[in-house]
């Protein structure tokens, strides 16, 4: 049995020496005390040895600077804007320090507790310990409690007491409280139906790529039997993408990934026949947090009805996205610390762009504590740029009143309250219709938090109150409390979503009407996935926290929702408090989404980087890993590893405003097969690629890449084995006005020493030989004012291995390389080269054997300022023709001696571009080829940008000018062939 603790024993006793001169500090209780659930009847004082798991939340190390930090990445007028955190980086910049971590541990193993080591993001001490050991520590008694629904549990009656020269560190003390738990927050309709079929993928077509997936003929015709029609009594995928504008979206440029909490199982085969309906191959998988849950997923018991909706609405409504399941234990037997460890594992693996939660419990009755280290999770989230969606609440604004225990009181719901979450409510859609969804049982959440103020989050939304606003939280003047829901979407069982769970005794599957703001939730993490993947949004990274950028779209961008309140009747509360109206409302936030209108909005908040023009420079080595150039040590790259490349400062680059750098990178020595990545130091690594190879090759290739703001870039080694990096300069692009400009012109033909073409002879280049071949003049480059030229190189017929050098004519030949070869290989790389001033060039054979030597006009830069200005965007992808990207169709390789038209016309700034620098790779060839990348719209040139042999992968930088909004590709092969095409830049 234990009894209250005076607060007075946290004190430690004094020496005796001082005990008169140096008191004890007065102990600091931390958070609020429990409040008991609506219904619960206390039931005596638990056993003083029952066993208690406790953590102890540590607080950032500086919260206001957090604070800042994602005020201003969130900021399109910050030079930090989306300039987040990468994995692995929050704790050392925002965690508590190890002498903090050190000091709270002392202090509690003072108070008779045994901590344990901190967790491994650095913000949580596990203390295993018991009832009257907590209540000695923590100065609180502790009550048992038998809930309405017949669970019993525990909680401390006072808010935990700590030495006050460690309150400021801890946020709270989990595991006090074991009275409530999270709920999903997803409401069934009653009926229920049994397909006809057990659809497989192959009797529906593949959906294309950027349209939405419709759903298959013997689902309508089991839901017309049923009385039920599409956008009546249930929305489709197709429909529901139609209405909120989803649909028809430009075809995505990259993948992107959406994490979903759960607290338990889903079925995979509930998955496959929705996939098998709707034609979607999205890869679904699931991550175990402490154990994860261990009941399998069952309709008939209710197990896993949550995970199926949240993952087959994220299917249907962005099918190009990875779904990642992150499953803690099962939501009957999950503890508070449990529900925190998944909530901390999705945001400290960093591995989605989006974050989608479903579950959740009343703000009231969830525990300060775990509603504080909440807070901290969303902020690493925010500053990793991530967003996280959550469902606000099935109860109406009585957010605590549940079914047999209703509760009249009025309340939000956490997580949904949080500032740093985007809070989703839901509506009832019929036709064209939209209301607050309200159907006396179950209604969308939303009001106003008694606890989060609008300041905690940059203030978003201040200047917005709703109908029945009032100051709950205690907000101070010119401040506003939180509000939710921020947005919403539909969320009616009664018109709702179309789902698969469990299967009749003959294996059909069988389909349910779902709903609930659990629906509403994914739909809007499935809105933020498309925007990520948009060209605009794509080039510079994931949204990350939208909530301020949300608030400042116009209201046309949100299909508003006038009619209706979210009183709830079955939890006995009628005072009609938060009304639907016009503009921002407490029961539908500022409405349910135009999609597309959305989409757009948010990415165009993301400012043009800024005008470049380009100086070239007589080539020079920055990097030579075999010779300690750029680096310490004459040591290979180890496998996996990243070597930083100073620019700014470095020969041929000036100490400040270089915003992007042209550099040749070759590997050699090569142990294993591999690719490099090079990207703007201190952004994060992309999944672009800049140069390919097997094992034992030297190959190059030209890379324009950013400049990250310490001016400096990266270069990746994704390979397991070593290689020797080097990387020669050949210009920079800067703020400089008097810098040079970009001019179109070709693809055409400036030398060929085949047929005579830009030289007398058909005679090979010599081994050491020099080729020099006129470039002002010829093919629509002026006769004077040029400065560099954009070349496309080719060697063929090539007698020995050797290298290829370019340099301007008259100045002596630079030690650096620009193309790398084998006997007999053909191989092209693009190369930046400045003009002699007689307007020439040359190319020289660093070979023992002859070679032909190809070269193809791609621009030029001119001093004249009638040119095009340079912007550095991405490295993003925007073809891939391996899954679909940036192409018609769900995938698949070129077919022989064909060609494909990619779109850049997104909207947005690449609408405008007149040229585009694309990192182009092929792969996968079956036979030998090359391929050709020009204007669309004009004819096709006889020039060449890549060559390949069957089953190699070889890319080539390519700088190609933009007509019609649009480039092609043609591949001239027997066979087949795959194309992938990331973007490092653009003119305009």
């Amino acid at each position: 049995m234990v009894t209250a603790t005076a607060v007075a024993m946290i004190a430690t006793a004094a020496p005796a020496a001082l005990a008169d001169t140096t008191p004890a500090p007065a102990p600091k209780r931390i958070g609020s005390a429990p409040v008991a659930p609506h219904g619960a009847l206390r039931t005596g004082t638990p056993d003083g040895d029952a066993a208690l798991d406790l953590s102890v939340s540590l607080s950032p190390r500086d919260p206001a600077g957090l604070k800042s930090f994602i005020a201003a990445v969130s900021d399109p007028a910050s030079p930090q804007y989306h300039h987040y955190l990468k994995t692995g980086e929050f704790g050392p910049a925002f965690g508590p320090t190890r002498a903090t971590v050190d000091r709270v541990r002392a202090a509690l193993t003072a108070q008779g507790l045994d901590p344990g080591e901190v967790s491994a993001d650095g913000f949580s001490i596990p203390v295993h310990t018991t009832v009257s050991a907590a209540a000695k520590a923590f100065g609180t008694s502790f009550s048992d409690y038998r809930l309405a629904d017949g669970r019993t549990g525990l909680t401390n009656n006072a808010a935990p007491a700590v030495r006050a020269d460690i309150a400021s560190a801890i946020t709270g003390v989990v595991g006090l409280n074991t009275l409530t738990t999270v709920k999903p927050k997803h409401v069934t309709s009653k009926g229920q139906f049994t397909a006809k079929s057990k659809a497989s993928a192959a009797t529906v077509a593949p959906h294309a790529a950027g349209k939405s997936p419709q759903l298959c003929a013997d689902a309508k015709s089991l839901f017309s039997d049923n009385f039920l029609t599409d956008t009546q009594q249930y929305w489709s995928a197709g429909e529901l993408s139609k209405a909120y504008g989803m649909n028809n979206r430009p075809i995505p440029t990259t993948g992107v990934s959406v994490a979903l909490f759960e607290l338990e199982s889903y079925d995979p085969k509930d998955i496959a026949a929705y996939q098998a309906c709707y034609g979607t191959k999205v890869p679904v998988t699931a991550i175990n947090v402490d154990g994860g849950p261990t009941a399998p997923a069952d309709s008939t018991k209710n197990i896993g009805g949550e995970a199926a909706l949240d993952i087959e609405d994220l299917i249907g409504l962005v099918p190009e996205a990875s779904i990642l399941v992150y499953q803690g234990p099962d939501a009957n037997k999950a503890t508070w610390n449990q529900v925190l460890d998944t909530y901390q594992r999705i945001v400290t693996d960093n591995r989605a762009q989006v974050i989608s939660t479903s579950w959740g419990s009343c703000e009231i009755g969830t525990p300060s504590a775990v509603m504080a280290a909440e807070n901290v999770i969303f902020q690493q989230a925010a500053a990793q740029g991530q967003t996280v969606t959550s469902s606000a609440g099935d109860s109406g604004s009585t957010d605590c009143s549940r079914p047999g225990a209703p509760d009249p009181t009025v309340g939000t719901d956490d997580p949904s309250s949080q500032p740093y979450v985007l809070a989703v409510g839901g509506t009832n859609m019929v036709g064209a219709n939209e209301s607050v969804w309200n159907d006396g049982d179950g209604a969308t959440g939303g009001g106003v938090s008694s606890i989060w103020k609008s300041a905690t989050a940059a203030g978003y939304q201040n200047g917005f109150t709703g109908p029945g606003y009032n100051n709950a939280c205690g907000a101070a003047a010119g401040e506003t409390c939180r509000q939710v829901p921020d947005v919403a979407a539909l969320g009616d069982p009664n018109t709702g979503y179309p789902i698969t769970w469990g299967r009749d005794s003959q294996g059909y599957p069988i389909w349910h009407m779902f709903g609930g703001t659990s629906a509403s939730a994914p739909t809007w993490a499935a809105l933020i996935a498309q925007a990520d993947m948009d060209l605009a949004c794509a080039a510079d990274g994931p949204l990350g926290f939208v909530n301020p950028a949300l608030y400042k779209l116009p209201a046309s961008s949100f299909r508003d929702v006038v009619t209706g309140n979210n009183d709830l009747l079955s939890s006995g509360y009628t005072g009609g408090l938060y009304q639907a109206g016009s503009g921002y409302d407490l029961a539908t936030g500022l409405g349910a989404p135009h999609g597309r209108a959305i989409a757009t909005g948010l990415c165009k908040a993301l400012p043009e980087k800024p005008a470049g023009t380009f100086t070239p420079a007589n080539p020079a080595r920055l990097l030579d890993t075999r010779s300690a150039i750029g680096v310490p040590t004459t040591t290979p790259v180890p496998g996996n590893t990243t070597v930083n490349l100073k620019i700014k400062g470095a020969p041929g680059a000036p100490a400040s405003g270089v915003t992007a750098v042209v550099l040749n990178v070759t590997v050699t020595a090569t142990t294993q097969p591999g690719y490099v990545t090079a990207w703007p130091h201190g952004a994060t690594r992309p999944t672009s690629s800049n140069l390919n190879w097997v094992k034992g090759d030297t190959v190059a290739n030209l890379v324009t890449v950013p400049v990250g703001a310490d001016g400096s870039v990266d270069l990746g080694n994704v390979t397991s084995g070593t290689t020797h990096l080097i990387a020669d300069v050949f210009g920079y692009y800067s703020t400089n006005p008097s810098g040079s400009t970009y001019a179109s012109a070709g693809p055409a033909r400036l030398l060929d020493t085949r047929t005579s073409i830009g030289v007398p002879t058909t005679t090979p280049a010599a081994s050491k030989g020099t080729v020099n071949f006129k470039v002002a003049g010829a093919q629509g480059i002026p006769a004077t004012g040029v400065t560099a030229v954009v070349l496309n190189t080719t060697v063929t017929a090539t007698a020995q291995g050797g290298f290829l050098t370019a340099w301007p004519h008259g100045t002596t030949r630079p030690a650096s390389s620009n193309l790398n070869w084998a006997k007999g290989q053909t191989i092209a790389n693009s190369v930046i080269v400045p003009v002699g001033a007689d307007g020439s060039v040359d190319l020289y054979n660093g070979s023992a054997g002859t070679a032909h030597i190809i070269a193809d006009v791609f621009g030029y830069f001119t001093d004249s300022g009638t040119g095009r200005t340079f912007h550095t965007a991405g490295p993003t992808r925007l073809l891939d023709t391996r899954s679909g990207v940036g192409s018609t169709g769900n995938g698949g390789a070129m077919a022989p001696n064909s060609q494909l038209a990619l779109s850049l016309n997104d909207g947005n700034v690449l609408a405008n571009a007149k040229a585009v620098v694309l990192n182009v790779t092929v792969t996968g060839g079956t036979g030998l080829g090359f391929l050709t990348v020009w204007p669309d719209g004009t004819t096709r040139p006889n020039a060449s940008n890549i060559n390949w042999v069957p089953g190699q992968t070889i890319p080539n930088l390519v700088t190609v000018p933009v007509v019609n909004g649009k480039i092609d590709f043609g591949s001239t092969s027997p066979g087949t062939v795959q194309v992938i095409a990331d973007l490092f830049g653009y003119y305009s």
